[in-house]
């Protein structure tokens, strides 16, 4: 199979009509890479019988991570919407991957738009590049969407801050070289840059998931962590409000990568259809197996357009919050629903096969990790209702 297909192909030809060549081909090299070195081996991610990090390497060396980033900090300065199909590509190849990866470069967009100019020199080029793996510390045992709740204190002392509490559900924690932890001081939530390793610094057991098990999750737990008080990113008390535009590009690529994996459950399950036979004929024949995969492709194409929309606001400057929502939501139930319908189709062969239901393990986590369907569709409400019609 191409990762990146005639499909894309014409999508880039209509997002950037001037540049759709010269994208095309950095997709398409991309695109081979992953079928190559990637895809093969994400059924033992997946076992635990291989290490995300030979190959995450691997894409940065590509520059992958380089792809939305400005020059002046060593990356490509592309549009969002190039690095969001770039995502869905390794969605496709690989979906623990893509989460850590989607989650690293997260941070690096929080420095750029957030950060001094100081930080963005010490850690955007590193960052984008893979020299510096990087995790986003937002998550509490007790505070997830509900971010203005955090117990995790940072306290201001003598040039420094101390950061006390801890945070569940990270990924790349543990192996992670820069921390964006976020903490209340007392002027409110605020964000830091935390280098490992650091004595104050621990992690708990690796989290065990239903699925996304070649990527790292780890709880982190601060007893007098002790950062420079030059390691505060932008203003003290408005972590919250970083945290949320953070989310909000995030959001969109997490769609790509819902795209991603539910192309590839729907590629196995069209192909499996069209080699087993039932009843003399080849399943693929039957009217209901017919139905199930125009509905599967019809859901992808709309998920994958929702996701390319959103990028486009965003490029354009505009207030992206509910489109980016509209896109997580929809795409994230959209890959369940296709990864249900590929094992429906395997039939005892999908229940039974890792390498099929990995699919739709790995779909479950992201209707809730970067914002719940539920706080989604409360925001897309707000949003929508907040408008002048």
């Amino acid at each position: 199979m191409a990762i990146f297909s005639a499909e894309h192909r014409r999508l880039m030809q209509m997002l950037h009509p001037s540049h759709h060549q010269e994208y095309s081909e950095l997709l398409t090299s991309l695109g081979a890479f992953m079928e190559k070195e990637i895809l093969p081996l994400s059924p033992k991610l997946d076992a635990g019988t291989a290490s995300i990090k030979g190959p995450r390497a691997a894409l940065f060396a590509q520059g992958m991570g380089q792809i939305p980033f400005p020059t002046e900090y060593g990356g490509l300065g592309l549009p969002f919407s190039v690095y969001a199909i770039s995502v869905e590509l390794l969605g496709t190849a690989d979906a623990s991957i893509a989460l850590s990866v989607e989650i690293h470069n997260a941070v690096a967009e929080g420095l750029v738009n957030f950060g001094s100019e100081s930080q963005k020199e010490s850690y955007v080029e590193k960052i984008i590049t893979g020299r510096k793996l990087a995790s986003f510390a937002l998550t509490e045992p007790a505070s997830g969407s509900d971010a203005g709740t955090m117990a995790t204190t940072a306290e201001k002392k003598a040039g420094e801050f101390v950061i006390n509490g801890s945070k569940m559900f990270i990924t790349n924690a543990g192996e992670a070289d820069v921390y964006l932890v976020f903490a209340r001081t007392k002027k409110g939530p605020s964000a830091f840059i935390l280098e490992a390793p650091n004595r104050g610094l621990r992690f708990g057991a690796e989290l065990q998931k239903l699925g996304m098990r070649g990527s790292k999750t780890h709880e982190v737990i601060f007893s007098d962590c002790r950062v420079p008080e030059e390691n505060l990113v932008g203003e003290e008390g408005k972590g919250a409000d970083y945290a949320k535009e953070i989310l909000h590009g995030a959001r969109i690529v997490v769609a790509a990568l819902n795209v991603g994996i539910s192309q590839l459950a729907y590629g196995k399950a069209v192909a499996y259809a069209k080699q087993r036979r039932a009843f003399g004929k080849s399943i693929s024949e039957f009217q209901l197996i017919k139905e199930k995969i125009a509905d599967m492709k019809t859901e992808i194409s709309a998920g994958r357009l929702l996701y390319l929309y959103a990028s486009k606001v965003k490029e354009l400057g505009g207030d992206f919050s509910s489109e980016a929502s509209q896109a997580k939501v929809f795409a994230t139930e959209m890959s369940l629903r296709v990864s249900d319908e590929a094992i429906q189709i395997h039939g005892g062969y999908g229940y039974t096969t890792d390498d099929l239901h990995r699919h739709w393990r790995d779909a479950r986590l992201l209707t809730i990790g970067e914002g719940t369907s539920e706080v989604l569709r409360m925001l897309i409400a707000r949003r929508e209702l907040s408008r002048e019609l």
